[in-house]
């Protein structure tokens, strides 16, 4: 196998069209089809499948995607820490994350990075709320929906799974519940009416309708903190709960799993030190084992 078809593998799962492929590789169109069908020949597995419109990935495509894109973000990291000038890196980049996966997954991988990189500045915006993606507020965001607005490049780079949790001490003096009817006489721990559009309210409401919660906080952070001091159950990123030791409740409840995407804004995507970010955000992620990264 020829490692260098992974980019024309990336460029058509990412194009739909081997147009659009070669367009971005600066080739033509035929020497895309020629490098996908040896990668296929190799692989022994067919990774397209064409259509009117243009090319959709195959389930064997859909499974290698992740990995394709994990080893090109790394070998990204290893070409360009060697050849970029200082001059060509320096600058800005603002990222918008959600609450806690920004603290927890991408600070702690980013620490080597900021240090081989002082020339490069880092502006996150780490919250619940997310930036205006209209408003062209960040060059690289993740976002638990996928946006219909906003010009951003964008694609799937893994899935956050959430559950409801409390800490060991909580279920010894007050029980397990084991069902959701069982939740009614709990403390559960919610959002502030202003953030009822998250998806872990409806995911709430779904398993116990009509409850009210016993606290209503705004961010993850203030909800990781009453569930740590034993004032009830809260819906966490698993994530963030399994680190602190939390224990997850209902188990057998139907669960709940965001697709992560990971957009760059159109009109920076190809300065170079947005790509190192963006390549270094892969990177963490993977080495975070947010899945599908994590089940390779």
């Amino acid at each position: 196998m020829d490692w260098n078809d992974l980019k024309f593998f990336l460029a058509v799962a990412n194009a739909r069209s081997l147009s659009a492929a070669a367009g971005r590789l600066s080739v033509s169109a035929s020497t895309v089809s020629r490098r996908i069908e040896a990668l296929e020949a190799a692989l022994q597995v067919k990774l397209f499948r064409p259509h009117r419109d243009g090319y959709d990935l195959t389930a064997a495509g859909e499974d290698l995607l992740a990995p394709a894109e994990r080893a090109e973000a790394q070998m990204r990291v290893f070409e360009r820490t060697a050849r970029e000038k200082d001059s060509d890196l320096a600058g800005a980049v603002r990222i918008d994350v959600p609450e806690l996966l920004g603290q927890e997954v991408l600070l702690p991988g980013l620490a080597r990075f900021l240090h081989d990189h002082p020339e490069i500045r880092l502006e996150m915006h780490s919250s619940v709320r997310p930036v205006r993606l209209v408003g062209e507020e960040a060059d690289i965001v993740l976002r638990l929906v996928r946006p219909q607005q906003g010009n951003y490049r964008q694609r799937k780079v893994g899935q956050l799974a959430f559950g409801l949790y409390a800490t060991p001490d909580y279920v010894t003096h007050h029980g397990v519940p084991t069902t959701s009817a069982d939740l009614y006489r709990h403390r559960v721990v919610g959002w502030s009416e202003d953030l009822s559009y998250l998806i872990m309210v409806a995911w709430l409401e779904t398993l116990c309708p009509g409850m009210q919660p016993a606290m209503r906080l705004t961010s993850f952070g203030a909800q990781m903190a009453a569930v740590r001091n034993g004032l009830g159950l809260a819906v966490l990123p698993a994530f963030a709960a399994e680190a602190a030791g939390f224990v997850a409740l209902l188990p057998d409840a139907s669960p709940l799993v965001s697709d992560l995407w990971l957009l760059v804004h159109e009109q920076v995507a190809d300065l170079p030190r947005v790509r190192l970010v963006k390549d270094e955000i892969t990177v963490a992620l993977a080495r975070f084992k947010v899945p599908p990264f994590g089940n390779d």
